[in-house]
């Protein structure tokens, strides 16, 4: 990866971190995309921030050339009328965005009148810096048109951008003749008025006025067809979203009646408790001499008491946003799994046991055991287990002291282990008994 790169993920981790330019100018910040009402308030707000600093850029426009043409009152007039107007807009737009999603038509007021003012005060703007005497602000009036164009481009609303088109098309038309290029004060000078159309067709205004009516008009179809895009790519990911939604809420019923009915068990006794936390300090001593890593014997041991340290839960705290309640759904599934494997391996010890105590250990039981979680750190765990459940009082069964427990695994459980993890488990015997004497 490049320094460029490196500095455009820095550049994007530390913008998605900033919770104040997500508050201000998110558009999916604490909103449901699939409630249109919640969308347009949204954007509705981020435009209305928008509003505000384009105010402030106007002001600071007009006192530019204030500075710049002392003998023009007017400039420093207009100025000044520029407060109130952005204020009574801005207030306007803060009542109707106020009354909140649910409230349609309010948001659709905003939305016009929030489109309406930056048209107005983009043509306002051009008017003025064409007729002002500070020739390099002159084309920036012209540019205000596109950027209030983009503004209005960020609603996603095909219809609201095709009505737009035509007026703003019309409007800009009108001013190309009138205000970029006087041409009704021209043609005073002609007697002919053939002869003046046949000159200003030939002329460079001409020319200009078609250029600039034809960049606007190719910027107006890429915008449409940017908005059709990001509308269609929308509309999409709503359905696929309400799709995920309920193939979630479906699975979260099936998986959550599968968990109960598979951890389903009565409260685990003090002995139990004591019996499974005994397994997990010998599965760990017995990862530890098997020279695997701390991390990997801390994984065993926590792996091998998981069943009674945690529990599964599907309520979902509704303030979630989607992406978090999904990443919920995901843990607690992952969990589930984890545990409903760690049952099993309790479930393998049992029926190793008993199957051996009742003689009913065939070479086909022994070879479909053998099936089930064959891994070293399943085998770890399940050594340690075989002892403790041999040393402890069980119903089908009285305790067995260390040594008949040893016994017992080396000539009935001996094919169900890795060789390296019995030979280790046998070798450091002692040391199993004094862990299980000790607690």
């Amino acid at each position: 990866m490049t320094f460029f790169d490196n500095l455009k993920n820095k550049i994007k981790t530390k913008i998605k971190n900033n919770t104040f330019f997500n508050k201000q100018f998110g558009f999916e910040v604490g909103i449901d995309i699939t409630d249109d009402n919640q969308v347009l308030y949204r954007k509705n707000t981020v435009i209305k921030n928008i509003i505000f600093l384009s105010n402030i850029f106007y002001t600071l426009i007009f006192f530019l050339i204030a500075i710049g043409d002392t003998k023009d009152w007017s400039t420093w007039v207009l100025t000044i009328l520029l407060f109130p107007v952005t204020f009574i807009v801005n207030n306007t737009l803060k009542k109707l965005i106020k009354k909140g999603p649910n409230d349609n038509m309010s948001q659709l007021i905003a939305m016009y009148v929030a489109c309406f003012y930056m048209f107005l005060s983009a043509i306002i703007v051009y008017i003025k810096l064409k007729y002002g005497n500070i020739e390099f602000l002159q084309e920036v009036g012209y540019i205000l048109l596109y950027y209030s164009l983009a503004i209005c481009a960020f609603y996603q609303d095909k219809k609201l951008l095709r009505n737009i088109f035509l007026w703003l098309f019309i409007i800009v038309t009108i001013l190309h003749f009138i205000v970029t290029y006087n041409v009704f004060e021209m043609a005073k000078t002609y007697t002919n008025g053939f002869e003046f159309f046949k000159e200003f067709i030939l002329s460079d205004m001409f020319r200009d006025i078609i250029l600039r009516t034809v960049l606007l008009g190719m910027f107006m179809l890429v915008l449409y067809i940017y908005v059709s895009m990001a509308s269609y790519m929308q509309e999409e990911r709503k359905k696929e979203l309400m799709k995920r939604r309920e193939v979630q809420e479906d699975f979260t019923n099936v998986v959550t009646k599968i968990f109960d009915v598979t951890l389903a068990q009565s409260n685990i006794s003090e002995e139990e408790k004591r019996d499974i936390h005994l397994i997990s300090i010998m599965s760990k001593k017995l990862a530890s001499l098997l020279s695997l890593d701390l991390k990997k014997c801390e994984a065993i041991a926590s792996f091998a008491e998981i069943h009674i340290n945690n529990k599964i839960s599907f309520n979902q705290n509704n303030n979630l946003s989607e992406d978090e309640k999904f990443e919920s759904l995901r843990r607690q599934t992952e969990l589930g799994s984890e545990l409903i494997s760690r049952i099993q391996l309790s479930r393998k010890c049992e029926d190793i046991v008993r199957a051996a105590l009742e003689g009913s250990d065939t070479d086909e039981f022994k070879s479909n055991e053998r099936k089930i979680q064959s891994n070293k750190e399943s085998d770890i765990i399940l050594i340690c287990e075989l002892y403790v459940t041999l040393r402890s009082v069980k119903s089908y069964k009285r305790p067995y002291n260390h040594q008949k427990a040893i016994q017992f695994i080396t000539n009935q459980c001996i094919v169900y282990f890795d060789s390296e993890v019995y030979e280790r488990f046998i070798k450091f015997a002692s040391d199993f008994e004094g862990i299980y004497d000790e607690e």
